[in-house]
């Protein structure tokens, strides 16, 4: 599936193509990190024709840095880093993404902050809707976006997380002692519109619990 876009790549770009990635869990597209030793506009001029013509075949969504900005960016963006790490494979090249390092201070100050963020946006988000069928697609966008969440309070605690969903519920609950109850209600949503305010309200009171949780850890 991913033979074509990175052979393309191989092709135009030689050795400075160091690594292909794919990344993500169940329910995520087909994510794919591409690392290069330089990175400039002329190169970017030379990938696109593949990157147009294989995202539209196969929905590819693909991510690009360079060797340098991979190990500088780890400490600002420690989150989106983790989410690739779990779990990932090498299609080309080296894992470099397994030598990226974290530290727990910036991973718990990222993570307050996410999800002060997705509370505010939750917030402001569902004063505006009007009909269920918008609550629903609020809901379910929950779920991706909570992710990366789970592997940074998983690496708090020096737990590698489980890449199946509903293990990966089962063991942030665990380790911090809170009800993901509504999470789990969110990824099995039908066609049912009942209940869907209810589910709002939880979900607001769980990011609520949660940072207050991460805000008094001591680290």
């Amino acid at each position: 599936m991913y033979e074509e876009i990175i052979n393309e790549f191989k092709e135009n770009l030689g050795d400075n193509l160091l690594s292909a990635v794919k990344f993500g869990t169940e329910g995520e597209p087909n994510n794919l990190l591409f690392i290069l030793g330089t990175l400039d506009y002329s190169i970017l001029e030379k990938i696109k024709p593949a990157v147009l013509k294989c995202s539209k075949k196969n929905k590819i969504v693909p991510l690009f840095f360079t060797k340098e900005e991979l190990d500088d960016a780890s400490d600002v963006f420690p989150l989106e880093f983790l989410d690739i790490k779990h779990p990932h494979d090498v299609l080309f090249g080296e894992d470099l993404i397994e030598e990226v390092k974290f530290d727990k201070k910036q991973v718990r100050r990222q993570l307050e902050y996410e999800l002060r963020s997705k509370l505010i946006h939750l917030r402001e988000n569902y004063v505006f809707i009007k009909k269920p069928k918008e609550i629903k697609e609020l809901l379910k966008m929950a779920i991706p976006s909570t992710m990366p969440l789970f592997y940074g309070l998983l690496f708090l605690k020096d737990v590698s997380p489980p890449t199946e969903l509903d293990e990966l519920f089962k063991v942030v609950a665990e380790k911090y002692k809170i009800d993901v109850g509504v999470l789990k209600k969110i990824k099995n949503l039908d066609g049912d519109t009942s209940g869907l305010e209810d589910n709002v309200r939880d979900l607001m009171v769980f990011l609520d619990k949660l940072i207050h949780v991460v805000d008094q850890m001591k680290i």
